[in-house]
This record gives C-alpha cells, structure tokens and sequence, in this order.
C-alpha cells in the first residue's frame, strides 16, 4: 500500500475528529466505497473500511473541511456538512433525497445500536419501515430504488411545469422499455402517493377575497364569507366551481420532526445549549438578552434543550413583474434557532410555512392567514409533541 494513501487516510481521520459536522460522539462518518450511506463507525474501523475499499467515488470535494469547487456559483444550494455528493448536480443531491438517505441512515444504525437504546415511538417505526421498503435497490448494484425514482419524477414535473397527463405517458414509456420485475411506480398518482408517505405534505386552505376569513376548520364547509357577504366559488367555462382565492400551507411540525430524526442534525438541535460563549461575546441569538429572559421567564421549558426555539418572518415578492398587471405573493418563513449560527441562517433551514396570495400586503390582516400556524404552535407549547430523537436513542 503506498505511503501516501496511507497518511492521506490518517490524515482525513484525525481532521474529521476535530469537526463537529464530520463526528458525533466520538464516532466518524465514513466515505469508503462500503459504506455507501456515510455510516458513522469508530475511528479505527473508519481506518481500516478506507484502507480496504478506498474512498467512495467522486469523492473529491471535501466540503466538511472547507474545500469549494469553482466551479459552482455563490448560490448553489449544498447542506453543510455532507461529502462532495451534495454539491454535484443530479438526482442524488436534491435536498429531498439527502433527507431521505439520512433518515434511511439512521433507521439501519438503530437496528444495530445498544440495548439500552429507548426504542422509536409508533410513529417513528411506522416511518421507518416505509423508508426502508421503499429504499430497496430496484437491483443489486443500483444506485436507484423506487423512492429516489418517485422524487425525481416528482423534482422533474415541479421544475418543467409538466402536465400530469404526460408524466403519466413518460412513465408508462419506461415501463415498456425496463424489465417489468422492476418496482418503478406505474403513473404520477403512484409516486406522488408514494413520496407522501415521508409524512412532509402540503394544505391548500380557502381564503375569502377580502381577506376576511379562511374557510378553516368550523368554517369549513361555508359557501360565502360570513364578514363581507364575498362568495367563496366562481365557475369556470367548463361549469366545474373552483375557490376564487386560496393560500398554501406546509405543516410545521413534520418538519420539525424530521430534525429530530436526522443523524447529521439531532445533535446540533443541543448547540445553543452545549457551545456556551464567554459573557460579552454574541454570534447567536442564545447570547442575547431576550433569550436569557425567556429562559428565567419559563424555567420549564428551557431545562430540555431539545426544545425548538423559532423565529418567525415575513416578506412580499413579485414572481410575476409585468409592468401592466404586477402580482406579488407574501411568503412566512419560520427558523430553528436551535442550530449553529452556520446553520440556522441557511436555505434548508429556513422553512417555508406558507405562501398568502394577493397583489397587496396583507398588512393587519396577517392574523387571518396565520391561524393554521398559531394552532400548530399553541399544540407544541401547551400539549407538546412527541419525537424520537436519533442522536440519543
């Protein structure tokens, strides 16, 4: 074995030690070529898997230990932490599939964890098992299973606009020309359903044209606005009757719950807790003042580290900019400061938590929109939710 593979190997053991985004309690994440999914193992196992097998491949960019590759612009989207496969421009890269992947990590690293290991919850398992179904080969040796084909057939109709009926005859094409044994899903429905098993799914509520109202829980199942008298429906030429204004909602705490399972992120969900700065030093929003209240204010809450701390934002843009007919839509943002500070103001973790329609801002009508949101955030803070958490078991 040539000396210089084994230093560089020594070499990217010990500088993985010293990352809090590479290791996890002592143990390091593995890129050899065995360990496809960047398992994480002892730092002498992680040794002798490089030793054998050689550095997965493509592996080149090292963006846990600060490498760029020029030859992505400054807003290329990457998850901080993860190997060179987050950066390179294809299915296995979308931020959907590094999810996935990460989860389908976590669920084989449990199954071979400690004894005294608390077991996942009902929900938790549930999910488990789907994602690993659903993350088998389509055959040995592929690098696709029938989840990753389900997301990219669902990125693919997203990014191109393209009508559902010729997704359908694109994916009936593939199934004429691959082995029929292959468990590719058999129309857009299928994968769509598919996908949605991930539990991360999306709400298109009613709103009334004024702003008024949203047609929302007991009022529901109303024809008109109970306010200003605005009727609900409009017909198309066709006779069928759709809403004449609507918002989109994308629940939180999924989302949330997916932090928690991730084995990449669970552990940073305790760093404003566990990297305390020296009084008068600030990088984070932990140092500040109102924190410190909040804390003294609700002791409770504060003694468990894990619980989400969330900041809540707004902003208007115009997609549509034509001079003659300017059209914006006004986007809620939510942000787990639990995070690093490297990580806390990054796109993948800024959640989009709804999109309200209508050229003008909402302004104090911002409420109405917002009580799908409310709801979901006095259930956490009065009733709680409970999670598994990877990182402890």
């Amino acid at each position: 074995m040539r000396q210089e593979f084994v230093d560089g190997v020594d070499a990217f053991v010990d500088y993985a030690m010293t990352l809090e985004t590479f290791q996890i309690h002592g143990l390091v994440r593995c890129p050899c070529m065995k360990c496809q999914c960047m398992n994480y193992e002892k730092p002498e196992i992680v040794r002798l898997h490089l030793y054998k097998d050689g550095f997965e491949k493509d592996y080149t960019v090292w963006t846990n230990h600060g490498e760029t590759n020029s030859s992505f612009g400054r807003f290329q989207n990457f998850v901080v932490g993860e190997s060179s496969r987050s950066v390179e421009p294809n299915v296995q890269n979308s931020r959907m599939h590094d999810m996935v992947q990460d989860a389908y990590v976590m669920h084989s690293d449990f199954e071979y964890g400690n004894h005294d290991e608390e077991a996942p919850n009902e929900e938790a398992s549930h999910f488990f098992e789907q994602l690993k179904n659903a993350s088998r080969p389509l055959y040995e040796g592929s690098p696709h299973s029938q989840l990753s084909i389900a997301v990219r057939l669902l990125s693919i109709k997203a990014d191109w606009n393209v009508p559902q009926g010729a997704m359908d005859a694109v994916i009936g094409l593939i199934h004429e020309l691959v082995d029929p044994k292959l468990e590719i899903p058999e129309n857009y429905y299928k994968a769509k359903r598919l996908v949605s098993k991930l539990g991360l799914s999306s709400m298109r509520i009613d709103c009334c044209e004024n702003g008024c109202m949203l047609y929302y829980k007991d009022d529901k199942s109303l024809e008109s606005c109970k306010f200003c008298g605005r009727a609900r429906f409009k017909r198309t030429h066709s006779g069928k009757r759709v809403a004449i204004k609507a918002m989109h909602y994308l629940p939180l705490i999924p989302r949330l719950k997916r932090l928690h399972a991730s084995n990449s992120f669970a552990p940073h969900m305790r760093w404003h807790s566990e990297n305390r700065r020296p009084p008068g030093v600030m990088c984070h929003p932990s140092d500040g003042e109102a924190w410190k209240h909040f804390d003294a204010t609700y002791p409770n809450f504060a003694a468990e580290p894990r619980n989400i701390r969330l900041g809540l934002c707004s902003d208007g843009f115009a997609p549509h900019s034509v001079s003659a007919t300017p059209y914006s839509c006004w986007p809620v943002f939510l942000t787990p400061y639990n995070l690093p500070p490297e990580l806390c103001m990054t796109s993948p973790y800024i959640f989009l938590n709804c999109i309200i329609p209508g050229p003008r801002n909402p302004k104090v009508l911002i409420d109405v929109y917002l009580q799908p949101l409310i709801d979901e955030l006095k259930m956490l803070w009065v009733e709680g939710v409970e999670t598994f958490d990877v990182s402890l078991k």
